[in-house]
């Protein structure tokens, strides 16, 4: 069996200004600091055999933070980082309402019926992501692993193992910063056993 720790990224300067990332970055800020060497701490003592991150600058800053002081495998995907908002990256919640209101609703409220245009797709994001899973469970078939991913593509995992249609993609829990989601995979099979904890913050 192998055992994903599936981590979101720790907080940053743009999720302070409320203003979306996707693709681009932006750095963690002090709390986001904090809150992934908390989590960092209270993984200390898991026997993880290698690491993995999206290649975006704050997930890569939360492993770092997360693996200090740990001799581990460390891989950098692609295929890991947020789905891509196009027209909206940069943006802050607030100028997208005024300007694409109707989609941005449906993209928050009714993930079914949100076509993407200028962005990806929930579908396109859930296919490379698992896909990724899939090659690493079978790189690492019996060994813990840790990935540093993103909200919407950790939900997308969670909702894909769930066998849940995308209407049910913003199911509670939210995926806060630095939480953990820890996933199973044996053989054929998926299974979700902890989902958006945030015990280290507690």
């Amino acid at each position: 069996m192998t055992t994903f720790y599936l981590v979101r990224h720790g907080e940053t300067v743009w999720n302070k200004e409320h203003r979306l990332q996707g693709w681009l970055d932006s750095p963690l800020s002090e709390n986001g600091i904090l809150h992934a060497k908390k989590l960092g701490e209270q993984l200390k003592n898991i026997p993880f055999t290698a690491a993995y991150s999206s290649t975006s600058g704050r997930a890569k800053e939360t492993l770092h933070y997360l693996t200090a002081g740990r001799k581990l495998a460390i891989h950098y995907e692609d295929d890991l980082r947020e789905i891509f908002l196009g027209n909206w990256q940069g943006k802050t919640v607030e100028n997208i309402m005024a300007i694409n209101r109707f989609d941005y609703e449906l993209y928050t409220n009714y993930p079914a019926q949100f076509v993407a245009t200028h962005t990806e797709s929930f579908g396109e994001v859930t296919e490379r992501a698992m896909y990724t899973l899939k090659n690493i469970a079978q790189r690492y078939p019996h060994e813990h692993i840790l990935i540093v991913s993103h909200g919407v593509t950790i939900k997308c995992i969670i909702n894909a193992i769930s066998e849940r249609g995308i209407d049910q993609l913003w199911t509670a829990p939210h995926i806060e910063g630095t939480s953990m989601t820890i996933v199973e995979r044996t053989e054929e099979s998926w299974y979700v056993k902890v989902i958006g904890s945030t015990q280290h913050l507690q």
